[in-house]
């Protein structure tokens, strides 16, 4: 059984540009007078960095498919290349789509929460390596839920409807 997930670059750039304005309108820097500067402008990640997040999407996709076990990717049809390969070409190949091939006993009811884990990776990489160089306190938050997504996405692809019985050893 082959399960499909899509990832457009259109909602994880909004869902990007959401997580760090609601981190952006908390931030404050103390100013020599006493006022408080807001630090608004300087973390929302929003469509004016549009080529930088297109590249820490792309980064992001090839970190996670690195980690998640090889016997479960399946060929994805749309791994398309540019007209001309001096210039890439911004027009096609903006989503991120990934076929898992699942084992033929695995329990549907894990797909969704499956989608939602990876999702959760992708915003929570592009936030960290966005972050790092402005706000490291914050981004040391995004990479430490890395791991835990990866071993919950881990957990979730291995799931089976009928346990997994072993044959009895001898002494």
């Amino acid at each position: 059984m082959i399960l499909f997930f899509i990832y457009t670059h259109d909602l994880i750039q909004q869902l990007v540009k959401q997580e760090t304005s609601l981190l952006a309108e908390r931030r404050f820097t103390e100013l020599k007078d006493g006022s408080k500067e807001s630090l608004f402008d300087k973390l929302v990640m929003d469509e004016e960095y549009d080529v930088l997040f297109r590249r820490l999407f792309g980064e992001a996709h090839a970190d996670i498919i690195t980690k998640i076990p090889v016997n479960y990717l399946a060929d994805t049809p749309t791994d398309l290349e540019p007209v001309y390969r001096e210039f890439p070409d911004f027009s096609v190949d903006r989503d991120f789509n990934l076929y898992l091939e699942m084992h033929n006993d695995f329990p549907l009811q894990f797909r969704k929460s499956i989608d939602i884990k990876i999702q959760q990776y992708l915003i929570d990489n592009i936030c960290y390596r966005w972050l790092e160089t402005k706000s490291p306190n914050d981004a040391a938050t995004y990479y430490s839920r890395l791991d835990k997504a990866i071993e919950d996405i881990k957990s979730l692809l291995i799931r089976r409807t009928t346990p997994l019985r072993r044959k009895p050893s001898f002494p």
